[in-house]
């Protein structure tokens, strides 16, 4: 399978599969839209595509990386490849190759013809949120000094017809990017992309070094140039192939009340003071699609997840050369890693880098690779068949993960849980199985009466 090039090609792909369910009878942004997709990912976990959003004049798509598999469908990988391919993708570049006939610029609006009421539906997510949010919107700016290209994902909250309110802020780069121009006190020239490309989709939520110049990691993930094209109103590359882009400035030296947001932790965050993007041109295919999130959704948390289970794969490999899969199950503040254990220092081993290999991970489990990460009945399973309390827990007291101002405190001290069998006793601890099990169709053996 090839890497997807853009959004519509996976939504294409997922639509010649069944993987796409539509929503035909109008929808109100305000909730209603939220409300139908929290009740499918609860089922089938399918995409959605919603034709009637009321006050929008484009469809609405969501849930597209529904499934990790999805993931790594898109980027042209298996599955069972994932993590170890990405890491060794991301260490190289492909530079980008400029266009001047792209589709996203299809459509041109400046000056007093901006508004995003108009051009961007205006979801309402959450009971408490203030008011309606970009979620899907990867935002692009060169550095103020070296041009190196940041890609990152930012909720932006719609509060006018050519005004956001965007929260980034230091150590996430594109918080230092517009430090640096502050500091120089220039505006950052900075475009929001509504349907990118996968690869940069993925670029954006990844943890790849400050120097790294993110379109051309995209270019690499797909394996060959991202093709861009120059924004109309700002010196920025964007996606030709995206959907929409909003170009604009995030202001020097002005701050914003912005919020509450019910966040991807099912609580909310507070208001504060967050910075302020100036509008100067919006511009997109003549048949854009709009992509949206929802925070804490499946479709997030495997965003947010897979580039994780990539950093953390990085750290253990090199201490344990054989790893099934590494899991990042229900949040993204711990992981499950599933080993292939050939002594008794590597469960340990895998423990203590995965806690200090990336900041957020509080919570880890070492599972033996008879044990699914990804499905959490079997790794309670492992937990309370094959974990020693006395001699398997380790507690690292105090140090921090997430570090969102008002709940750090919470999240102080980390935690690790061997659930490893010994090795000296793998053939006792030997998981029984069901031959044929997996070859039963039943509707072949189950009557159906009329």
């Amino acid at each position: 399978m090839k890497p997807m090039e853009s959004f519509r090609q996976l939504v294409g792909w997922l639509e010649t599969r069944g993987l796409v369910s539509e929503v035909a009878r109008q929808v109100d942004p305000r909730h209603e839209l939220t409300a139908v997709m929290r009740c499918v990912q609860k089922a089938g976990n399918q995409a959605l595509r919603f034709t009637d959003v009321k006050g929008a004049n484009v469809p609405v798509v969501t849930n597209v990386f529904g499934f990790r598999s999805h993931v790594a469908a898109a980027l042209g990988l298996e599955e069972k490849d994932l993590l170890r391919t990405l890491v060794r993708q991301e260490a190289r570049g492909i530079p980008t190759e400029r266009v001047e006939d792209a589709p996203v610029q299809q459509v041109v609006s400046q000056g007093a013809d901006i508004d995003l009421q108009r051009d961007v539906p205006q979801v309402v997510f959450s009971e408490h949120d203030g008011g309606a949010y970009i979620t899907a919107g990867v935002l692009i700016a060169p550095h103020p000094d070296t041009g190196v290209y940041n890609a990152s994902w930012n909720r932006c909250q719609l509060v006018g017809k050519d005004k956001l309110r965007v929260r980034m802020m230091p150590p996430q780069h594109l918080g230092r990017y517009h430090a640096e121009a502050e500091s120089k006190g220039q505006n950052l020239p900075c475009a929001i992309v509504i349907g990118a490309p996968p690869a940069l989709m993925f670029s954006a939520a990844s943890k790849v070094p400050y120097e790294a110049d993110e379109l051309e990691v995209a270019g690499a993930w797909q394996d060959k140039p991202l093709r861009v094209t120059r924004c109309k109103t700002i010196p920025v590359d964007v996606p030709a192939d995206a959907e929409m882009v909003i170009e604009g400035e995030v202001l020097c030296g002005v701050r914003e009340d912005e919020g509450p947001f019910g966040e991807f932790t099912d609580g909310y965050v507070p208001v504060m003071k967050n910075h302020v993007f100036r509008v100067t041109a919006i511009t997109r295919r003549s048949d854009a699609i709009y992509h949206t999130i929802l925070a804490g959704g499946t479709e997030d948390l495997n965003l947010v997840g897979v580039p994780i289970q990539t950093e953390i794969y990085k750290k253990v490999s090199a201490f344990v050369p054989r790893i099934r899969d590494i899991a990042t199950p229900g949040y993204v503040f711990g992981c499950v890693i599933a080993i292939e254990k050939q002594n008794e220092d590597q469960a340990k081993n895998a423990l203590l880098a995965a806690l200090g290999g990336y900041s957020w991970t509080k919570i880890v489990v070492v599972v033996d690779e008879d044990v699914d990460p990804f499905n959490a009945a079997d790794v309670l399973w492992a937990i309370q068949t094959r974990c020693t309390p006395e001699t398997g827990t380790y507690m690292i007291p105090r140090m921090p993960s997430y570090t969102r101002e008002d709940v750090r405190e919470v999240h102080r001290g980390k935690l690790g849980l061997d659930a490893t069998v010994p090795v000296a006793m793998k053939q006792l601890f030997e998981r029984r199985r069901f031959p044929g099990e997996h070859d039963i169709n039943l509707q072949e053996y189950l009557n159906v009466r009329n």
